[in-house]
């Protein structure tokens, strides 16, 4: 009866229409009532007359509150990934001497990937009071050995820790050169290993004046891996030279997948690790369920990272694979009132992205509508659009109060105001 009571201001000038709609709004809800003022209504099109202070409509262009309750999400975009996976670069030229794998080839923790050496260095002249400082000696250590870091032992570890790695992985050093570099995609800062081995001490004394200090000859280094996982790319062959900051192999666990999504960062309060996700892959009808793991806010631009890891199953192991495209969403709060509207309501928005699967944007999608006010005047009120009803063409949003009516006129902006007259 609020709704009547309101309409019955609006209409007070008009006795005959006042009883229509009084009538009308006493009544019980009919099973059309959703399909009210929908696009096809030829009343709808019925002119309406501005004035400077007033908007002049018919009662075909009022639009009761039809509630309708609904759980808020988030949509959540993104590509398959392993959760764990490495990519070897050099860092100063090497030279590859062996190649132990193959691409697409499963390795066990443990196994020999590469075996490199670093290429010899120019040879220099110094002062013969300063060869203390410049002439290294032979360690008497065996072959290196350098294994892949998984992506928890990465993101424990920085440039200021690696004297500590090489001395836990027994990795003698020259002038803490470095020769390979692991680099990560888990979100860590790279790790960077101390892997140059020291050269020969038979040095070539050329003159009383200077010694020539013979180019390095460097040990070889074996590459491992420290967990088991696939050989996802190999760019490296026996016999090739490659200069300094060139890929060398790509190495992953496909068999533990996650994704990240980005949000607006006013989605951080909403999200929490730990939260379930479901999401479809493309061109695959059943549904995965994943785990919020992680909740990144990014300064530049600001923006939320939200990592999901996909829960192992059989499904999931049998048909996710790296690179698929997923979409999910998240829910979030308490069950929430919305409003249905048609199309004609809503103003300054695009509505393509709802009109296919699961017909709820990926993020909360503003529009616009007119509502008429208690006080009988015009205000153009900003809403979220929640879900689109593809057997109803209609559309669910959030942000009407429930003691307001909408007009679904269209109306120019300066509209906003003006007294309603209903003829």
């Amino acid at each position: 009866m609020v709704n009547a009571m309101t309409v019955s201001k609006i209409l007070k000038n008009s006795s005959y229409v006042l009883s229509a709609i009084l009538i009308t709004a006493c009544q019980p809800p009919s099973p059309t009532d959703a399909a009210l003022a929908t696009e096809k209504s030829p009343t709808v099109d019925t002119p309406v007359v501005i004035t400077d202070d007033s908007v002049t409509i018919t009662p075909d262009h009022i639009l009761s509150i039809k509630p309708s309750r609904y759980q808020p999400s988030l949509g959540l975009q993104g590509n398959i990934e392993p959760i764990k996976q490495t990519q070897f670069v050099t860092v100063h030229p090497i030279n590859v001497e062996e190649v132990l794998v193959t691409k697409g080839q499963w390795v066990e923790k443990g196994t020999p990937l590469l075996v490199v050496r670093r290429l010899e260095t120019e040879s220099k002249t110094v002062n013969s009071s300063n060869t203390s400082d410049d002439i290294a000696t032979d360690s008497g250590k065996p072959d290196q050995d350098t294994q892949v870091q998984n992506g928890t032992d990465v993101a424990k570890q920085t440039n200021a820790q690696d004297t500590n790695a090489n001395a836990k992985l027994n990795q003698p050093t020259l002038n803490n050169d470095t020769t390979i570099k692991k680099t990560s995609s888990d979100g860590t800062e790279p790790l960077t290993k101390n892997a140059a081995i020291a050269s020969s001490s038979d040095d070539e004394v050329n003159s009383s004046k200077g010694i020539e200090i013979s180019k390095p000859q460097y040990k070889l280094i074996t590459i491992r891996a420290s967990f088991s996982g696939r050989v996802e790319n190999l760019y490296a062959r026996a016999g090739q030279k490659l200069e300094a900051r060139m890929p060398l192999l790509k190495f992953s666990d496909e068999t533990k997948l996650h994704f990240t999504a980005m949000l607006p960062i006013q989605a951080e309060p909403q999200l929490s690790v730990g939260q379930t996700v479901n999401f479809t892959a493309e061109n695959i009808l059943e549904k995965f369920t994943g785990q919020i793991s992680k909740l990144t806010a990014t300064s530049q631009p600001k923006r939320l990272m939200v990592n999901v890891d996909v829960i192992d199953n059989e499904v999931s192991r049998k048909q996710l694979l790296p690179n698929m495209k997923v979409t999910g969403r998240v829910n979030y709060g308490q069950i929430d009132v919305g409003t249905i509207v048609p199309k004609r309501a809503l103003h300054d928005v695009d509505l393509t992205e709802l009109q296919a699967p699961p017909y709820k944007p990926l993020t909360p999608l503003t529009a616009n509508v007119w509502i008429i006010g208690q006080d009988q005047h015009l205000k153009r009120y900003p809403i979220e659009v929640v879900e689109y009803n593809p057997s109803t063409e209609q559309y669910l949003i959030a942000g009407i109060s429930n003691d307001s009516l909408i007009c679904l006129a269209d109306l120019p902006l300066d509209s906003d105001g003006k007294k309603v007259n209903v003829s």
